[in-house]
């Protein structure tokens, strides 16, 4: 039997990224979410008729995908808020596979519906995506806030008797810790598929200060992270492997010290949230990097704005004195993003990173 190679690894991938061609898609269908994780960044509440009114219409959302389907886009993922909250989301699903994307799925599984099991089982999904937040009713309710976990029970075991494939991850924080072997022993019983877990708390997109606060009480700190990774030898060695990687393309016009954009952000992938704001990753919220396309197109965002966003450079010396000339970037937190969303500034030093990104280095090398 021929061995199959993964999506980012086939050839004409790996041509359109080379090209800075947009090939992958995050579309936002919601913000709102039936659960009330502690840790998350981006949960309005369910009846929140606000975030439900500037939400894209499906023709707007169709509209969108068309112009996704004429650059060339392959892959399409489907995320939130809970994406089940929105009552045409069959309808959107199917508008996407109908036009041949690879149609990825996140959900929390505690609003499938036995419509939704037909829907996946006749127009297969590329991925289901589901996160575990805890093996029991109180486990579930300490992170969430809610009592869904039978919701969340009821809709695994839909999904696993019908052989519809999911992906099982969690998010670690100090609330589940403790259960987080419980956790792992219930993804790797019911699905085959590996289970993954990650420890790295992103602060709101709404930039909630309440809310962030909660957040940070949340993150586990740099040696409760560093005693995971040990613990888990495949995820040690993915680290070791991205800080070899480190400096492979330097010299490079992209890796100018001056440059803050120095990801995959913008390259081959972007993310439209769910009011319909272009931007080149998820946490990309700052007012100078988010195009709206309610005023103009996909390809307007992708082929003039983008590349705007990726030549911002930074003149601060304290950028060049931390993270612009830092070694060890590659196993860090850091990003513009993620910066500007503790500081308010795109190109600002993080302490908590840093030190989460030394310890990396400390159990490596």
């Amino acid at each position: 039997m021929e061995k199959s190679i993964p999506f980012s690894e086939f050839e004409p991938i790996q041509k359109a990224k080379q090209r800075r061609r947009l090939i992958e898609l995050t579309l936002e269908l919601t913000a709102r979410c039936n659960n009330n994780c502690r840790h998350c960044y981006n949960n309005l509440p369910a009846n929140d008729t606000s975030a439900a009114r500037k939400e894209l219409s499906i023709g707007q959302i169709k509209d969108i995908a068309d112009q996704a389907f004429e650059m060339g886009v392959l892959k399409v993922l489907l995320t939130g808020g809970e994406v089940l909250l929105r009552q045409d989301f069959s309808d959107i699903y199917t508008h996407m596979k109908k036009k041949g994307f690879l149609v990825s799925v996140f959900t929390n599984a505690s609003l499938i519906s036995q419509d939704h099991i037909s829907l996946f089982k006749k127009y297969p999904p590329r991925n289901l995506e589901i996160t575990v937040y805890g093996t029991s009713d109180s486990e579930y309710a300490k992170v969430t806030g809610t009592r869904n976990f039978a919701g969340f029970k009821s809709g695994i075991d839909m999904l696993i008797s019908e052989s519809i494939p999911v992906t099982l991850k969690a998010m670690v924080l100090k609330s589940n810790l403790e259960f987080l072997d419980n956790i792992s022993r219930f993804c790797r019983n019911i699905s085959c598929q590996k289970f993954r877990y990650d420890p790295f708390l992103t602060l709101r997109t709404d930039k909630n200060p309440e809310k962030n606060r909660k957040i940070i009480a949340e993150r586990l700190s740099p040696q409760e992270i560093a005693t995971l990774e040990k613990r888990d030898p495949a995820r040690l060695e993915a680290v070791k492997k991205m800080q070899a990687n480190a400096g492979i393309n330097s010299g490079n016009e992209t890796d100018r010290p001056e440059k803050l954009f120095r990801c995959n952000a913008g390259m081959f992938s972007c993310f439209i949230s769910y009011d319909g704001f272009f931007r080149l990753c998820r946490p990309l919220v700052n007012k100078k990097c988010i195009y709206d396309l309610k005023k103009g197109t996909l390809k307007q965002a992708w082929e003039e704005f983008a590349p705007e966003i990726l030549n911002l450079a930074s003149c601060e010396k304290s950028y060049h004195e931390t993270c612009g000339k830092c070694k060890i970037r590659n196993i860090c937190m850091w990003c513009p993003a993620s910066a500007d969303l503790e500081t308010g500034h795109l190109d600002a030093h993080v302490k908590y990173f840093c030190n989460i990104a030394q310890q990396r280095h400390r159990n490596c090398f």
